[in-house]
């Protein structure tokens, strides 16, 4: 997270809970396998030194989700198993069942859930999600984005976490970062992309501003229609207020103290724990509860930071991140992530 062929989980049971110590979250829940399916050291890559597979039948400790809403892998305890005990399993291998004390990922809703329209209605958020980049690794697999072609190791970007965007939602309506949205006169993304959508008006500070944190603005590739239309028309506010304070929690998050640790390891891997421990000097004691981490290829790209409903806009990100829900998994980063640089 040494090669033993057709490793079975089943024998792994007996060792009882010798695995414990080694889990690297608190449990989350079980996952009941109902198949025999691969349980990955790494999800991306499908290593799996031991040929480890699920037993069907059989209850599996859930330790992480790869993300922090509709998860499609788990990371489950494998006691026993060669190489790492923490495993990655594919979601439709088996069902996940909250332990009681912690809540599940957010699901995709079912079919028969209410109305769309009752959740495209503005000022009925019961929380809200601040979404980070990392551009340089962001851009890795978003190469073609007009934004990506800078390379300035002086940019914002460089040495900073960039504004994805700041997400009001809503838990009844059944996923916390996409099915609470588009509360105003658009009701759906465009065929036509981002800059399909009309544009926002802004103030010339706010947009100056705004081209600083969120490079898409400054490299008209029209990220800010896409967020004030999805999700920033779901709030309380114009979008100057809306982005005036997006702009602000950025900042603080960089200032804290958490880019400066991450510019000063660009290029190496950082342990995920260590990382959490910044944050929570930074920010507060427990901050790192409430915040996921995503990776793509071993790169750190993404960090989802949950703040409460209502929003408060003269409060500091520290004491909205203590008034925050914690977050139900560390994301999928596993115990190590490298932190990409600049144009590379």
């Amino acid at each position: 997270m040494q090669t033993r062929h057709s490793y079975c989980l089943c024998t792994a049971l007996a060792l009882g809970a010798a695995w414990f110590s080694m889990a690297q979250a608190a449990p989350l829940g079980s996952f009941h396998a109902d198949s025999a399916c691969e349980a990955y050291l790494s999800k991306n890559k499908k290593t799996n030194p031991d040929h480890a597979q699920t037993q069907p039948g059989t209850d599996y400790t859930v330790l992480a989700f790869n993300k922090p809403v509709d998860p499609d892998y788990y990371q489950i305890a494998v006691p026993g198993a060669v190489g790492g005990t923490a495993r990655w399993v594919a979601k439709d291998c088996g069902s996940f069942t909250a332990d009681g004390t912690a809540s599940g990922p957010p699901q995709n809703p079912p079919i028969s859930h209410t109305s769309g329209a009752s959740c495209q209605i503005a000022h009925h958020a019961d929380s809200y999600v601040l979404a980070l980049s990392w551009e340089p690794a962001f851009c890795e697999s978003h190469g073609d984005k007009p934004e990506c072609g800078i390379d300035d190791r002086k940019a914002f970007q460089a040495r900073n976490f960039t504004l994805h965007g700041l997400w009001p939602n809503q838990k009844d309506c059944g996923q916390r970062q996409g099915y609470y949205a588009y509360c105003g006169a658009v009701k759906d993304k465009p065929a036509g992309g981002f800059c399909a959508y009309p544009p926002v008006e802004l103030g010339g500070p706010v947009r100056a501003g705004l081209g600083v944190v969120m490079p898409s603005v400054a490299a008209d590739s029209c990220l800010e229609r896409h967020e004030w239309h999805k999700h920033g028309a779901c709030g309380a506010w114009t979008p100057d207020a809306y982005f005036a304070l997006a702009i602000r929690l950025d900042h603080e998050f960089n200032d804290s103290g958490v880019a400066r640790f991450v510019g000063d390891h660009i290029g190496q891997s950082v342990d995920t724990a260590e990382f959490f421990k910044q944050v929570d000097t930074a920010l507060g004691v427990g901050a790192s509860q409430k915040i996921s981490l995503g990776c793509k290829k071993g790169l750190l790209v993404d960090v989802a930071i949950n703040l409460p409903a209502p929003l408060d806009p003269k409060s500091d990100l520290k004491t909205l991140i203590a008034q925050g829900e914690a977050s139900p998994g560390a994301g999928d980063c596993g115990q190590r992530f490298k932190i990409d640089a600049i144009g590379q």
